[in-house]
């Protein structure tokens, strides 16, 4: 089942916030600017519940790149023969 909310966003603007709940899921909810475009985000997470490939993007959505470099250098670097380049590249990047 969704709900869509009237909230009061940043500088006023009204802003759309959809709730998309199913048993055996977690609560899904993402605010829009739009209610169409609400409606459309929820049809899309119902419909993957549906059909059995809904992933929850939770963590993605709030994982920066500087997060997700750290992540890669502390879990997936010492698995490799040669780090050097990467880690260079990867602080680099980093500090941009």
């Amino acid at each position: 089942m969704a709900s869509f909310i009237p909230r009061k966003g940043p500088g006023g603007k009204r802003v759309w916030q959809a709730h998309v709940r199913r048993r055996g899921y977690p609560a899904q909810v993402k605010t829009f600017d739009t209610k169409a475009a609400a409606e459309v985000w929820a049809r899309r997470i119902k419909e993957e519940i549906d059909r059995g490939v809904f992933v929850s993007r939770a963590e993605a959505e709030n994982t920066t790149l500087a997060e997700a470099l750290d992540r890669y250098a502390r879990e997936v670097l010492p698995t490799k023969k040669s780090t050097r380049p990467v880690t260079y590249h990867a602080r680099n990047v980093r500090e941009v």
